[in-house]
């Protein structure tokens, strides 16, 4: 995306006050002190935070589908990889609340404190207490606090960087090299916790990196611009009570859908999914009617339909690594080589450690190189044509029986995986915060993070039809799907783009 200037709005047509340094576009008030230096901060906690999340997932669907005799709850292997999706989905559906909290209740930077603290605890609760009351509880805690932690610490990123342009492409991508190193070391470890000494165990390594995240974040935050220690839309008194009530209601509803059996293990995947799109069709329309929302800035929010869509169709392809493909790492790949064994997380480690190394060197390709970048939304539809054929790879070697895929042949798919991530993600995110109005930064982060608690849960409904002895067909049908729907979404996005910009 083109780096803009005082004297042309960047796409969209916001116009950012670009000659006064340190306007926050996410809160729309001055920080003097925006300097990138917090980006230190911002993505070290951020990596723990991913170190112990995936070090938790990579092992929470073995966790709940294998046998009671070998440290899991035994649960049926379908049901248990849709309660592993929909736990996905249900982390990123908090950051809505996330998003509003910091917009109208409490300060982003402390929102990110708590929610920090409340994602310990959880981890905490899944090492040391057994069976599914401290699965249920600790989840809970999870999917509360990465709600409040996960979506402002990429809102106040943004805030680093207020002129946008290239330096905050390469803002994100460091960002995100952060999330991808954390990607990698937690599922390493954990993962060779469980292999050595049990689950419980590598929950408590998960504990321990949340810990350290915390501790370092709580002595760095000081560094973030002084708009992050500020409510920028803070909630009338007046209104408080009525909130306060409408929150107990939501949380009563939950209880009595859970209660009652509305909402069963079986099922689960279907209520988040529906979640999700009651969601999505609201934050669109809060958008698009909000009076402090610009015409062009309207133009804006239709122009991410199709981005929001092809984020949706990215994440569902991505966290099949958590869920089909982890069930196909443990039973279709030959893990052994001689007399070593390794553990079928180490798969989706390898393909963090490469997101990592690609990622870094795009950082450096969009910074140096203007002749090489590509536009924004080129990226998107070639890191999701990527992935797709990444799941087309596997088709050839899940036809045998057995153990039908060699170790070296999951290499190029992880690959493929890799660099689809590696330039998807940054890229939607940077797209998001180009795309976003300046009085609703904060919910339309909230809303680019819908797309990974749909992409989630769809993850999992979907798995759900995978079986053994199947597996060429399901890779096939996924492969397939995703090229044809992001080709769709691509020539959706160009023809309403070509429309709106001459609107």
């Amino acid at each position: 995306m083109a780096k803009s200037s005082p004297d042309v709005p960047p796409t969209g047509g916001t116009q950012i006050a670009t000659e006064r340094i340190g306007v926050t576009r996410a809160l729309g008030v001055v920080a003097d002190e925006a300097k990138p230096s917090g980006l230190i901060t911002l993505s070290a906690a951020e990596m723990w935070e991913r170190f112990s999340f995936y070090g938790l997932q990579v092992l929470l669907a073995y966790y709940l589908y294998y046998s009671v005799t070998d440290g899991g709850l035994g649960l049926p292997q379908p049901v248990a990889l849709g309660i592993a999706g929909a736990y996905g989905g249900l982390v990123y559906i908090a950051q809505i609340v996330g998003a509003w909290i910091a917009d109208r209740v409490l300060a982003p930077r402390y929102v990110v404190l708590i929610g920090g603290s409340a994602i310990l605890a959880g981890h905490v609760m899944l090492a040391v207490v057994p069976g599914l009351l401290g699965l249920v509880i600790g989840l809970a805690l999870i999917v509360i606090g990465t709600g409040g932690l996960k979506v402002n610490t990429t809102m106040m990123v943004g805030a680093l960087y207020p002129k946008g342009g290239a330096k905050r492409d390469a803002g994100y991508s460091i960002y995100y090299m952060g999330i991808t190193i954390g990607a990698f070391f937690g599922p390493l470890l954990t993962g060779w916790l469980h292999q050595e000494w049990g689950f419980h165990i590598a929950f408590g390594a998960a504990a321990v990196g949340m810990a350290v995240g915390l501790t370092q974040y709580a002595i760095g935050m000081r560094k973030l611009p002084a708009s992050t220690a500020v409510v920028p839309n803070p909630l009338p008194p007046a209104h408080r009570l009525r909130w306060a009530i409408a929150a107990a209601a939501g949380i009563a509803l939950v209880a009595l859908v859970v209660a009652t059996g509305m909402v069963r293990a079986d099922n689960i995947s279907n209520a988040v999914a529906l979640v999700v799109v009651a969601a999505a069709v609201a934050i669109f329309a809060m958008l698009l009617t909000n009076r402090q929302v610009t015409p062009a800035e309207r133009r804006s929010v239709l122009r991410y339909l199709p981005v929001f869509l092809m984020s949706l169709v990215f994440w569902t392809l991505l966290f099949q690594l958590f869920t089909a493909f982890a069930v196909f790492a443990d039973t279709k790949i030959q893990l052994t080589a001689g007399s070593v064994t390794i553990p079928p997380t180490l798969i989706v480690t390898l393909e963090s450690l490469a997101v990592a190394g690609i990622t870094a060197l795009l950082a450096v390709l969009w910074t140096r190189s203007r002749a090489s970048r590509m536009q924004p939304v080129s990226k998107l539809i070639t890191g999701v044509v990527a992935m797709a054929l990444g799941a087309a790879l596997i088709v050839p070697f899940s036809l045998g029986a057995g153990q039908s895929m060699p170790l070296l042949a999951a290499i190029p798919v992880m690959l493929l995986f890799a660099f689809g991530e590696a330039l998807f993600a940054p890229s939607a995110l940077s797209f998001t915060a180009e795309l976003a109005p300046r009085a609703a930064n904060a919910q339309m982060t909230a809303l680019y993070f819908l797309t990974m608690a749909g992409g989630s849960t769809l993850s999992g409904w979907v798995s759900g039809l995978y079986q053994p002895g199947s597996e060429g067909q399901y890779f096939s049908i996924v492969a397939v799907a995703s090229l044809i729907v992001i080709a769709l979404l691509g020539v959706a996005y160009r023809l309403l783009d070509s429309r709106l910009r001459v609107g």
